[in-house]
């Protein structure tokens, strides 16, 4: 069954599912989560399942019912989950552990864990759906360099602020699909790191930043890569990273990305490996051959041509 709006969520949420079989159940909320074992604990099971994605971001509305339901999913991998009880409540199981979240307590569930999941009698769960790749860039950005752990909020504000526009704004009028989208994405992960990250060590682990991108810078200069990917690898915000390298190289990171590419652009052309100088030049990253001949003349004090012709 399909179409309608589950009761109490907003509009824009479509109702996926709505069965009292347990198999059936499991194949569809498979499919908008990662393969699971449900298992039926007492009183009467009755699963219905809404969703609304876009950009990346899942948003979710899964109840099993009046009955308690213990899941037990798969690692998750590629992804982690924010899931808040609109009613009832959920106990989270990973390892030694157990968490309890109440109605209106919002708990993350990370990529890597094992989990076990056990809804209470009549517990609605509203989750959100976070792709690691854009975790990862958040965390670039904001200075978080772990990994989101299982666990509550330290500070729930942030990711209460983002459920507030998911909810009032974003999902009824559908901008997770609009052009707004990745905004709002980049927005929730943000939140996720803000509320449920660890406390930012940028003091530490910039000490070395300069060190880790420079390590990176070299073993992929021949991708396409960019301050945020070079961010990441470093463990550090982009401000943050930047500030470093003029303070210890006296130039950006990605003036130091660009030095790194003529280095082996000039090697290939001496040794006269890789064709011309255009294609030697694609290869390395440099896309406007009039801005790279220049920039080789300066550094060089030849064309790059006349390198490839010695």
């Amino acid at each position: 069954m399909t179409g309608s709006t589950p009761r109490g969520l907003p509009a824009g949420m479509r109702l996926r599912l709505d069965t009292l079989d347990v198999d059936v159940a499991r194949e569809e909320v498979a499919r908008s989560y990662c393969p699971h074992v449900v298992t039926p604990l007492t009183g009467h099971f009755h699963a219905s399942h809404a969703e609304a994605d876009g950009s990346g971001l899942g948003v979710f509305a899964l109840s099993y019912g009046p009955g308690r339901v213990r899941v037990s999913p798969v690692p998750f991998g590629d992804f982690v989950l924010v899931s808040r009880p609109i009613e009832g409540a959920l106990d989270v199981h990973t390892g030694p552990r157990t968490i309890r979240a109440a109605a209106g307590e919002a708990v993350v569930l990370d990529a890597d864990s094992e989990h076990e999941l056990v809804f209470d009698a009549g517990c609605r769960l509203l989750t959100v759906k976070i792709p690691s790749a854009l975790l990862i860039r958040a965390g670039a950005l904001t200075g978080h360099r772990d990994r989101l752990r299982t666990g509550k909020a330290s500070d729930a504000r942030p990711w209460d602020l983002a459920t507030r526009v998911l909810l009032r704004d974003a999902v009824p009028h559908g901008l997770l699909a609009s052009p707004m989208g990745p905004a709002l994405a980049q927005l929730v992960a943000t939140a996720a790191w803000e509320s449920f990250g660890a406390e930012r060590s940028e003091g530490v682990a910039s000490a070395d930043a300069v060190a880790r991108a420079r390590a990176y810078i070299a073993d992929n200069a021949h991708r396409r890569i960019g301050l945020l990917d070079i961010a990441a690898a470093a463990g550090v915000s982009p401000r943050t990273l930047q500030a470093r390298f003029r303070e210890r190289l006296g130039m950006s990171p990605t003036q130091h990305l660009r030095r790194v590419r003529l280095e082996h652009v000039r090697a290939d052309l001496l040794a006269r490996r890789g064709g011309s100088v255009a294609e030697v030049a694609w290869q390395w990253g440099f896309g406007n051959l009039g801005r790279f001949a220049a920039e080789y003349r300066r550094t060089y004090g030849t064309l790059p041509s006349a390198d490839l012709d010695r």
